[in-house]
């Protein structure tokens, strides 16, 4: 069951209301100097709430909202309020972040093993407003040796996703736009999108796991970590300039569980900027 946004609105938000995550994330962001308005409060309050009623909550361990045009804000984690770290030529505005696509990216500062991905359980996701016109860009990703990397390729407009396997990529000939995500659980590998006009399915693929481990470098956003080592040790490349609302990665999620967890970011990013999917 979902909380319409129209009743969380009409709640007021005072402060004493909201979900208690809610009310510490709104507090991180404020405490950077950046103002919450009364709506984005309802939203973001919006969102945990119905995550947790949905039952997706606990299998997200990353998620950034990349839209206060303050680093400092933008670098804050929805799920445990951590910080992540901004590098090189990121330029932050209402509603996304841009990298320069030569030097920009953002750390994670954390790894998919520390957050407890596995070879047959995870999932990644982003928010893509535009997407770099140049082949091989990575929106987020870790690892080269056993490439646990999500990129997409403009060329045939395609998505590629590798989880653990070089050999064993994922592809979509699908327009790398809206809220891309990717899970693999139960054996089964899929890709999701979700724009304006709706949800659907465009790749997915039943084998064994592949690779012999999860990669154990820090989690790059903007860029790929070509590196699989324990930090600091970090290799930025693939850097991406397109425009992007928000990133993160958890364990595997159903079909039943991202959709529900996509739309729930999409009316997230949508109430929060503004700003309306592709």
């Amino acid at each position: 069951m979902n909380y319409s946004l129209g009743n969380t609105l009409s709640r007021g938000m005072a402060l004493a209301s909201l979900d208690a995550d809610a009310k510490a994330y709104i507090a991180a962001v404020t405490a950077t100097g950046t103002s919450v308005s009364g709506t984005q409060k309802a939203v973001i309050n919006n969102f945990y709430e119905t995550a947790k009623l949905d039952g997706y909550y606990t299998s997200l361990k990353r998620l950034y909202l990349p839209i206060w045009a303050s680093a400092s804000a933008n670098a804050i984690d929805l799920i445990g309020l951590t910080s992540g770290t901004f590098v090189g030529g990121v330029t932050h505005s209402a509603g996304f972040v841009q990298s320069n696509g030569t030097t920009g990216y953002f750390n994670m500062n954390t790894t998919y093993p520390a957050n407890s991905l596995t070879l047959s359980d995870a999932s990644m996701f982003f928010i893509a407003r535009t997407v770099s016109l140049i082949n091989f860009k990575a929106p987020m990703g870790a690892g080269v040796a056993n490439p646990a990397d999500f990129y997409n390729q403009t060329l045939g407009t395609q998505i590629v996703t590798r989880w653990c396997s070089n050999t064993n990529a994922l592809t979509s000939n699908s327009s790398p736009l809206g809220i891309i995500s990717f899970s693999r659980k139960s054996g089964t590998r899929n890709i999701w999108k979700r724009i304006t006009s709706g949800r659907s399915n465009i790749g997915t693929a039943t084998n064994a796991d592949a690779g012999a481990s999860v990669p154990v470098s820090s989690v790059f956003a903007l860029s790929n970590n070509n590196t699989d080592s324990v930090p600091p040790t970090a290799t930025p490349s693939s850097f991406h300039a397109g425009e992007f609302g928000g990133y993160g990665f958890g364990l595997g999620l159903t079909d039943v569980q991202d959709t529900a967890f996509t739309l729930g970011l999409k009316n997230l990013w949508e109430g929060a900027t503004g700003l309306t999917l592709p």
